[in-house]
């Protein structure tokens, strides 16, 4: 642990310092100013159980609660349409409130609500519906959709083929307040379906509900749909000629930018007095990732990619994997897919489905617990791979939401069909997405097992070093490299070859060999505790202690593992897997609730837990430095990936760029950056282990350590960083893999009690 502070990184959070009364009473002063008062009325014993289930409820609550607002708003001679009404929803105290702005400026009976200690639930859904009123008077550089409880910014808008459907992508705008007095600013994705008046099913217009107009023709809400098919926008992006400002201005870290710098004026203007919660470390550690995992001696392929493997492919593979230690290598049924795809488009739904034929009933295939599986899977779509499950029309359609699912996708069948926690026998699976298989192709093409970037390769020479292996014939630069590598046996001179024109193994194919490799250990470690895991050499001797994973999602019965591990002689042991669910939550009394993705370290001998997670509510997102727009605004700042200097790294996250010290630049993506200021728990944020490619999708996690005593006693920092499992969980994080977005990662530890829920 070495100490030095790194640049400082703003984020999306901001900690307000003043009490709850007097926040509620700033901001009653605030609305009082601007001609606005809040009233509220719950809705508790309005509907029946039965038509909460009902499928269009959301849709029928929504205009009841509008349709009562707009009755209460008229006693003041207000008339405003439904589309203009906004309120807030909340549920505490056991009733459901709903919060909605009025003309009775003197009202005040909402602040008792929005300071209850007991209840976050109200002061979080009142200071969202005052944010979004002062945001929206103050004008965005982006449409909105706002008649709903949030707001949502609107990025792409589209009709379907007939017309008939409007599908609307955009962001939920959302300020999570949390019982330490931290506001989060959350953008979350969100998908709606709206519909035209003559397909509707309620003739009156002012009926109908939400209103959205679009090419000068009204369009009205139906329902949501899973918004996690699709990401259209970037977190960054950047443009090698400085041409086009106007995409930065559409990236969520320019949104990010602009709502925090809102959020700020917002607050200073009703004299909430807050600071802002800028991400700064103040140690840091260097290459401490585990990178000694083994490949896998033996592997069979499955192939699921809707077209079998040529003799071609499949010579490629067992060459190329003999490379990377797999000595034996087979094909299940010679290489024959297991499935045919044909893609079709769905009539009333944005996005296309699939039929799906069983080439080889799915039914039919058995896994071998002593057998490492590798399958290539279809890519469906780009959010959620190949799962999918069947509708009633025949027709298998992409989504994440599958659990209830009762015909799913091959893979998740498969691991269905084998789950450890259903059988007690893992099974090492491990499925890669692929829309084809390819051996070899350019760095900007389709997913292929080899990478080379077309510009970099020089034709002559590629010629003269292929010509003994291609008799002369005369080929393009993929099929070139494929014939060389296929027919070189020395693995020094393939080696050389590889070095010489820059062909790399694809990120996406680097990860399934590790993940193999990882699974491998665990499938031989619960047939053989003494089968070690080699990690950095610690200070102490020996340690026992547990990682607890839970998986709940809601609707969902929960999913907990509790795998016991052994640290000695710098190796890792797994001694023991339990997961029964009330077992687990007898031997450890603190897991009294089982919320999803709960991560849990415990030192059981000394009665101590260590919490890991990564939260909306708690944890911070990196957005970059402050004054971005202020510098674009005043021509200081070019988004141009081409700048060096000293400006190159000035716009990203700045902790990404540890400090002006160290040099060279490389040496930043083998650093965990670690911030131990706060008394109560450990920030630290782990680089990419590859470059920032020039358009990023996703954003850059902060993780969060706290340790507890089972009697709920919160561990200094001081101890906490020097605890024995602090110390493995440092020195076993991964790079690459195991991520919860492009840009994090996670400890091999808690990989693998993931991999007892999930795989």
């Amino acid at each position: 642990m070495i100490e030095a502070l790194s640049d400082i990184s703003r984020t999306n959070q901001l900690k307000i310092t003043q009490t709850q009364e007097e926040v509620a009473e700033k901001l009653f002063q605030y609305l009082f100013k601007v001609g606005k008062g809040i009233e509220h009325f719950s809705i508790k014993g309005w509907f029946t159980k039965d038509e909460y289930s009902q499928p269009d409820f959301y849709v029928k609550q929504h205009k009841i609660i509008k349709s009562e607002i707009q009755k209460r708003l008229s006693e003041y001679g207000a008339k405003l349409q439904y589309s203009d009404i906004q309120y807030f929803f909340s549920y505490s105290n056991g009733e459901n409130y709903v919060f909605f702005l009025s003309p009775n400026k003197t009202h005040s009976g909402w602040k008792q609500l929005f300071s209850d200690a007991k209840e976050n639930s109200n002061r979080e859904r009142i200071l969202n519906l005052i944010f979004k009123f002062h945001i929206l008077s103050q004008g965005l550089p982006v449409e909105t959709l706002n008649g709903f409880e949030e707001l949502l910014l609107i990025h792409s808008a589209k009709l379907n083929k007939s017309k008939e459907a409007l599908f609307i992508w955009g962001q939920n705008l959302f300020l999570n307040y949390n019982r330490y007095n931290v506001l989060t600013l959350t953008l979350s994705r969100k998908s709606r379906l709206f519909l035209p008046k003559d397909n509707y099913n309620i003739l009156d217009g002012d009926e109908m509900g939400e209103l959205l107009v679009h090419q000068k023709k009204d369009y009205y809400y139906k329902r949501d749909l899973d918004a996690r098919r699709q990401n259209s926008i970037f977190f960054m992006r950047f443009d090698r000629d400085n041409e086009d400002f106007d995409k930065f201005k559409k990236t969520q870290l320019y949104y990010y930018q602009n709502l925090m710098t809102k959020l700020e004026e917002f607050l200073h203007e009703c004299g909430i007095v807050f600071s802002s919660l800028d991400f700064q470390a103040d140690h840091y550690m260097e290459n401490p990732f585990i990178k000694n995992i083994e490949s896998v001696e033996s592997l069979e392929v499955i192939n699921n990619s809707g077209v079998d493997l040529t003799e071609f492919d499949k010579q490629f593979l067992q060459h190329f994997l003999k490379h990377h230690g797999v000595s034996s290598l087979t094909f299940y049924n010679l290489g024959k897919t297991v499935s045919i795809y044909e893609q079709v488009k769905a009539e009333n739904e944005e996005d296309s489905c699939w039929k799906i034929n069983e080439s080889i009933p799915w039914s039919d295939i058995r896994l071998n617990k002593g057998e490492n599986y590798l399958v290539f899977n279809k890519l469906l779509d780009e959010e959620t791979g190949s799962m999918a499950y069947q509708r009633e029309d025949g027709f298998w359609y992409p989504s994440t939401k599958i659990s209830d699912k009762p015909k799913v996708d091959f893979y998740s069948q498969l691991k269905r069909s084998f789950s450890f926690l259903e059988t007690g026998e893992f099974i090492s699976t491990q499925g890669i997405n692929i829309s084809e298989f390819k051996a070899v192709g350019d760095v900007k093409s389709s997913w292929s097992l080899l990478n080379y970037t077309d510009n970099k390769i020089d034709k002559n020479s590629l010629r003269l070093d292929i010509q003994a292996f291609t008799n002369g014939d005369f080929l393009d630069v993929n099929d070139s490299i494929s014939f060389y590598l296929i027919g070189q046996v020395d693995s020094d001179q393939w080696e050389k070859f590889c070095s010489k024109y820059n062909i790399k193994i694809s990120p996406e194919f680097q990860k399934v060999l590790i993940e193999l490799g990882i699974k491998n250990w665990i499938r031989e470690s619960l047939v053989n505790s003494s089968f070690g895991l080699p990690v950095t050499a610690q200070a102490f001797l020996e340690k026992k202690f547990f990682i607890i994973y839970v998986r709940n999602p809601r609707n969902e019965d929960a999913k907990v593992v509790a795998v016991e591990f052994l640290y000695k002689d710098a190796s890792i042991y797994v001694k023991d897997v339990i997961r029964d669910v009330q077992q687990i939550k007898k031997r450890f009394p603190f897991l009294k609730a089982l919320k999803n993705d709960q991560q849990y370290f415990v030192d059981e001998a000394n009665r101590i837990f260590i919490n890991c997670y990564t939260d909306d509510v708690f944890t911070p997102t990196l957005i970059g430095r402050n004054g971005i727009l202020e510098d674009m605004a005043n021509g200081k700042l070019e988004i141009n990936r081409q700048v060096k200097g000293e400006n190159s790294s000035r716009l990203l996250p700045l902790v990404l760029y540890y400090n002006s010290d160290v040099k060279p630049f490389s040496r930043i993506k083998n650093m965990i950056c670690v911030d131990l200021q706060n008394e109560t728990f450990i920030q630290y944020y782990v680089p990419p282990g590859k470059g920032i490619d020039e358009k990023i999708k996703n954003g850059f996690r902060v993780y969060h350590l706290i340790g507890k005593t089972y009697t709920n006693e919160v561990i200094p920092t001081s101890e906490l960083i020097k605890h024995p499992i602090t110390a493995l969980h440092f020195s076993t994080l991964t790079q690459n893999i195991l991520k919860i977005s492009d840009n994090s990662q996670s400890s091999l530890l808690q990989k693998v009690a993931k991999v007892f829920v999930e795989n």
